[in-house]
């Protein structure tokens, strides 16, 4: 094979390659979409569940007021034909809104099986591209022509000033984004562990220190003052006390992790109960549905879910000025999607850039950001604050 057969073949690859790409890149944007289409049609069939339960109590009520039969000797006259009106009505509203859900099932089925058949073919697609590299590699090679690697290296060297200028420039959202993360993560680790060596350093080290200079005092006393030497040993027994007491605060907060040999929704409800016996100036309502009980949920993700719980619920006692808070959380199989909404007095629209960096509401976005979810928060004095956030239970 010549030179010039080489060339050919490389140049072929390379556009076929460039193909690949640009089919892989629609069919990305496609599947994206529809799993964000998914991910909307469940949280409408999860609120038209709600929904649903809702009206099969009231339509359950009204049929028994139609069995039940009339005290005659009652002064007050029950209307029959209205209770059967009612009943009517409202066993009309169950069967529309059952035929709804019934036509979102149908729809999430339908787009679940075009997401399957778009990861396969983003897939075939890039397993292609990667015996394609190979193969350009393999043809650079054969040839060992030092022009060809001169070029390969100068484009390379252009390809890093490219993304070099991105960088600086800011042109590129997505990189952007993901530089942004980064450095805000590596920062609230930085942060955490500042915060910690604190604690140690002012409780603890102080402590040590203070009870080294009691020592150093009761040595001298013994021999010379008893009593003032008893005075200060009861006050280096009460100080290691409270050094006791620190060292158990610091690992609390480094150690406090839920018990996750129980399942998740006995987490759930646990938390929440003791969130209600803790503020009972505020009321909770709160609802775990989940459809399989016998769904495996990775440690880290349950570990997770509670401190994501507990930290907005924190926000909640903290800052809303609220007496009623309602969360509904969704397990399925693939993915946690929780609602939680309070009566307070809302949240400021650009709390993003007004809140410190390190508060708790960014550590959240962080943390939902690393398992590959979304998070949105928004609210005013009227409808309170609402969160809703989700994640895939599979993490891989």
């Amino acid at each position: 094979m010549d030179t010039n057969t080489e060339m050919s073949t490389a140049d072929s690859l390379k556009t076929i390659q460039q193909s690949n790409k640009d089919m892989i890149e629609y069919f990305n944007h496609d599947f994206i979409s529809k799993l964000e289409e998914v991910q909307s049609l469940k949280t409408e069939e999860f609120e038209l569940k709600i929904k649903i339960d809702e009206l099969t109590k009231t339509l359950e009520i009204y049929s028994f007021r139609n069995t039940s039969s009339h005290n005659v000797f009652s002064p007050f006259a029950v209307d029959p034909t209205t209770n059967e009106e009612k009943y009517t009505q409202i066993e009309q509203n169950l069967k529309d809104l059952k035929e709804v859900k019934s036509s979102l099932s149908e729809k999430i089925t339908g787009l679940e099986k075009e997401i399957d058949e778009l990861k396969a073919r983003i897939s075939s697609l890039s397993s292609s591209n990667k015996v394609i590299d190979s193969l350009l590699a393999q043809n650079v090679l054969e040839q060992n022509d030092k022009k060809a690697l001169k070029e390969a290296e100068e484009k390379l060297r252009e390809q890093k000033e490219a993304l070099e200028k991105a960088d600086k420039e800011h042109s590129s959202e997505l990189l952007k984004q993901d530089i942004n993360h980064g450095l805000r993560i590596l920062m609230l680790e930085r942060y955490f562990r500042q915060i910690t060596a604190i604690k140690i350093n002012d409780k603890i080290r102080a402590s040590f220190e203070g009870n080294k200079n009691k020592l150093d005092i009761l040595s001298w006393m013994i021999k010379s003052d008893v009593n003032r030497a008893k005075v200060t040993l009861d006050e280096l027994i009460e100080a290691n006390n409270e050094l006791s007491k620190s060292i158990d605060s610091v690992l609390f907060e480094l150690t406090n992790e839920p018990d996750t040999s129980k399942p998740v929704w006995t987490l759930l409800s646990d938390k929440f109960k003791e969130l209600s016996d803790t503020h009972k100036e505020c009321m909770i309502e709160y609802k775990v549905d989940c459809p399989d009980y016998d769904i495996k949920i990775p440690q880290i993700v349950t570990i997770n879910l509670i401190y994501i719980i507990d930290e907005l619920m924190s926000n909640v006692f903290k800052h809303s000025n609220a007496n009623k808070v309602t969360a509904n959380i969704y397990i399925s199989s693939r993915l946690i999607d929780v609602y939680i909404n309070d009566n307070g007095i809302g949240i400021d629209t650009n709390y993003t850039h007004t809140a410190p960096w390190y508060s708790g509401l960014h550590r959240i976005q962080e943390i939902i950001y690393l398992m590959k979810g979304t998070f949105s928060i928004d609210g005013d004095i009227i409808s309170g604050t609402n969160v809703r956030f989700s994640f895939p239970i599979n993490q891989d």
